[in-house]
């Protein structure tokens, strides 16, 4: 299966959820599936997107996040205000998360549903990484 593929059959929940909603379309260059919709749809977008992938983390809640959350998004981790984060129980290694992407100008809102990070989360340890946790 091609990445494509793969986030049609383990964002299939999420995707039909969203389908009369939203346009979905493959980004190649992210390797995500992307809907972008007006915000006048943000509040439906939002509440459907929370009923398949319940758990949230926003700009400053990401920081004391599990590290394996940052683990399994990669670079969608790194959010910015307004910005969140979706997923189902990270217990559970999801295979699929979404990023919630308002546009600068305030009239767009984008949904990327990506694959995560599927390599062995290896916890880090020592005193540096401990102390930087605290600071978060």
């Amino acid at each position: 299966m091609n990445e494509e593929e793969k986030i049609q059959t383990y964002g299939k929940e999420v995707l039909e959820a969203l389908s009369s909603l939203v346009k979905w379309k493959y980004d190649d260059f992210h390797k995500v599936m992307l809907a972008e919709f007006s915000v006048d749809k943000q509040d439906q977008v939002l509440f459907t997107l929370q009923q398949t992938l319940p758990v949230c983390w926003d700009a400053k809640t990401i920081k004391k996040a599990p590290d394996q959350v940052k683990h399994y998004a990669g670079q969608f981790s790194k959010l910015v205000k307004q910005q969140k984060l979706f997923s189902s129980n990270i217990e559970r290694q999801p295979k699929v998360m979404a990023a919630w992407w308002p546009w600068g100008h305030g009239a767009t809102v984008s949904v990327r549903l990506f694959l995560t990070d599927t390599s062995p989360y290896i916890p880090k340890t020592g005193i540096i990484h401990k102390l930087s946790r605290l600071f978060a």
